[in-house]
């Protein structure tokens, strides 16, 4: 076998031996050709350069693919975070609309049955709970509308109505402004005022009256009442 024959089956064993798949016996005869040979150690340093030129991709590849990782990561991140912001901003929303859309005041009952006003905004009770004894309601047809009265009565301890809160809901805006005008000045009716298209107001008619009195006065409207 001439020289060019060895050299060729050499660089034949070269990969193997860089990556150390050659028995011992091989590794001794590769080697002793190498300290001889210009030709198989230059192509050996080749042959190892480029396996470091594979290397680098690999890290390269594994930098590129952890970036990316990264970055999904980083838009998952952003996607919830936003997501987050517009439920927080739609709740705002929500409870500041709903504050304006539900009425203000709102008739309740207590532990011991009793009626009262209760503010939702500020959460005060409009005064007269402890005496209040009866609370009435009923409906009228007013030109095709109906127009619903919700009537709170306080009462002495003579059944003398000291107090009756009316509110009045059914009208349009530019009806309850025609009767807050007209009742503004009125000897009947006090304390007046519209929210979220209610009438609120004191109904003056009916102080000093007998508790038996108004609810005879009621039956004509068909009045559902509570006595408590």
């Amino acid at each position: 076998m001439d020289q060019n024959e060895i050299c060729n089956f050499i660089e034949d064993l070269l990969p193997l031996y860089v990556e150390g798949l050659v028995s011992e016996k091989t590794k001794d005869q590769i080697e002793k050709h190498l300290k001889k040979c210009d030709k198989c150690t230059k192509s050996l340093e080749n042959l190892k350069l480029n396996n470091e030129s594979f290397l680098d991709k690999d890290i390269v590849n594994e930098d590129i693919n952890s970036a990316r990782e990264i970055k999904c990561i980083k838009n998952i991140k952003r996607k919830i975070l936003i997501k987050i912001i517009v439920a927080i901003i739609i709740s705002i929303i929500l409870t500041f609309f709903c504050a304006y859309i539900w009425d203000t005041y709102r008739i309740m009952e207590d532990e011991d049955g009793k009626y009262y006003i209760y503010n939702m905004k500020t959460g005060n009770i409009k005064q007269g709970i402890n005496g209040t004894n009866m609370f009435a309601e009923y409906t009228i047809n007013n030109n095709g509308a109906n127009i619903k009265y919700n009537i709170i009565f306080t009462f002495n301890e003579n059944n003398i109505c000291i107090n009756a809160r009316t509110i009045i809901s059914g009208y349009n805006e530019n009806e309850l402004n025609n009767f807050k005008n007209t009742w503004e000045n009125s000897s009947f009716i006090s304390n007046i005022k519209i929210e979220n298209k209610k009438l609120y107001l004191n109904d003056n008619i009916y102080t000093g009256k007998t508790k038996q009195e108004i609810i005879e006065s009621l039956q004509e409207y068909n009045a559902s009442i509570i006595e408590i």
